[in-house]
């Protein structure tokens, strides 16, 4: 059996990366653990190795949980889904926790399971705010690894990070759009809520892996390419599949709803400025939505 493709994905958050574990995780070329995020390359200091682990087992406890809901209801679909996710994860700690002079448990976790698909995945959005040591260390990898930076239009990625984080964080009776409101106003105007920026920061992020990676290597794409078309069709090449119909893949981790405040519209756009003027020198078409919020900064 030959040796396949490590295809990983390392962002951006709310870019579309769940959408591209969906379409790869159903693709027949493609091989793919239930457990979408490994954070295996983020995660060798050991207080971020400890907070992971704690995020995995406080899954496998709702996993566990719903595989009982599963059983007593006789839903043998849920309990082959659940009873998979429970090993995975499971596994996934034994991979992390091992010993990492060099990185064979984690190629191991990935590749198990698998028979003669060419790519195996790990779509972990955290990865793109690594340090350049541990960006160097994935470019030693004994195996041939892919990586696919996704870029979603500067204001839209903001505004849907903030959506979520105003989700997980509001109080009961607080209004949702209110509370987005206050924390879109803390990262435009008081610079706060800095993991919200980094996480969209596309030029730094950018520049840390070109400065390992060629293009042959990394390839960075626009969100808004994932769907049929020749964009999307060039994108699969580069990962080394062929494309398939994405009809069938919906739209992941939408979020609730909430209108953006057009006052804050323009500040906004200027406070992302460096971003739209970054990707348009190193591009030369943008989607439409870019081009749009590109023409307000002028």
């Amino acid at each position: 059996m030959a040796d396949p493709t490590l295809l990983i994905c390392v962002g951006a958050t709310k870019a579309g990366t769940s959408w591209m574990y969906r379409y790869l995780h159903d693709h027949e070329a493609c091989y793919a653990r239930s457990v979408k995020e490994c954070h295996y390359f983020s995660t060798f200091n050991p207080k971020k190795l400890v907070r992971q682990l704690k995020v995995l087992n406080r899954l496998i406890v709702q996993y566990e949980a719903r595989l009982l809901e599963a059983e007593a209801a006789d839903d043998i679909v849920r309990i082959l889904n659940l009873s998979r996710r429970i090993d995975d994860t499971k596994a996934l700690i034994m991979a992390l926790s091992a010993e990492r002079s060099d990185d064979s448990a984690y190629l191991e976790y990935l590749q198990a399971g698998r028979t003669d698909e060419t790519v195996v995945l790990d779509v972990t959005p955290a990865y793109a705010l690594l340090e350049p040591a541990e960006i160097l260390r994935i470019s030693k990898l004994p195996i041939r690894v892919k990586l696919q930076y996704l870029m979603r239009d500067p204001l839209e990625r903001l505004w849907s990070h903030v959506r979520m984080v105003a989700k997980r964080s509001m109080k009961e009776g607080q209004d949702f759009l209110a509370a987005c409101q206050d924390i879109l106003k803390r990262v435009v105007y008081n610079h706060e809520e800095a993991h919200i920026v980094t996480r969209g920061d596309y030029k730094a992020n950018i520049t840390r892996f070109t400065s390992v990676f060629d293009s042959s290597q990394f390839q960075i794409g626009f969100s808004e390419n994932l769907q049929d078309g020749p964009e999307f069709d060039a994108m699969c090449a580069y990962w080394g599949i062929k494309g398939t119909s994405a009809q069938h893949i919906k739209p992941a981790h939408v979020g609730l709803a909430a209108p953006f405040p057009e006052a804050l519209r323009r500040d906004s756009l200027k406070f992302l400025k460096t971003q739209y003027d970054f990707v348009a020198d190193n591009f030369v078409e943008l989607p439409a939505n870019w081009q749009k919020n590109r023409e307000l900064l002028a």
